[in-house]
């Protein structure tokens, strides 16, 4: 299998991305940098959270540091879905985006997040799952 490196967009083998660990979705994945461009990108860049998030973030989702913030700013710093600020959150709110063009639609809480990420971002299933709370709000039997 090959993959394409997101800085020096040549398409290399797997072996020459490094492979991590992703606590959150318990899953190994590859590295979006080959490991050349990896070394090059530690040797140059100081390892800080913002830093970090920023790096996150152009690759992800080609947004900048600042973009992010804005769009915070514009939500209020609230979930979009449920409202729940960051501050009662206790995080900072993910970025949203549609799996299929990759674009940023917003940002949200984590669990809003992942509640559009495991329906699959179906909206049929979405309402399915509402008509199915409100018709067993009370239990099944």
């Amino acid at each position: 299998m090959v993959k394409v490196c997101k800085l020096c967009k040549e398409e290399k083998p797997l072996t020459e991305f490094y492979l991590f660990y992703s606590k959150w979705s318990n899953k190994n994945y590859t590295s979006c940098r080959c490991k050349s461009c990896h070394g090059k990108y530690k040797q140059n860049n100081v390892n800080t959270p913002k830093n970090r998030k920023t790096e996150k973030l152009k690759l992800r989702y080609g947004l900048t540091f600042e973009k992010w913030e804005e769009i915070r700013k514009q939500q209020n710093f609230s979930c979009m879905i449920c409202g729940i600020s960051e501050q009662e959150n206790g995080r900072h709110l993910d970025v949203d985006h549609c799996h299929k063009s990759e674009k940023v639609r917003g940002v949200l809480c984590n669990h809003c997040n992942s509640l559009l990420g495991h329906s699959r971002d179906n909206i049929g299933t979405l309402k399915s799952a509402i008509s199915y709370l409100e018709k067993y709000s009370k239990g099944y039997l």
